[in-house]
């Protein structure tokens, strides 16, 4: 009885399709990530204003 096996080109092949899905897949995710986190430029600067006026309001005190 014969053995039947994958030949070794099938076999690397896939586990490069594989991987090199996973890794598609993680760089999709953090691209996304980092977009849902991203905010713009005139958030960020009003939230500084107000820290910076909480900050001036608690020496005045």
């Amino acid at each position: 009885m014969k053995k039947r096996c994958l030949p070794c080109h099938l076999i690397i092949s896939n586990v490069c399709l594989v991987l090199l899905a996973i890794a598609s897949s993680v760089v999709l995710v953090a691209e996304l990530h980092a977009s849902a986190n991203s905010q713009p430029p005139a958030t960020v600067a009003l939230r500084r204003l107000f820290a910076y006026q909480v900050m001036l309001n608690a020496d005045e005190e």
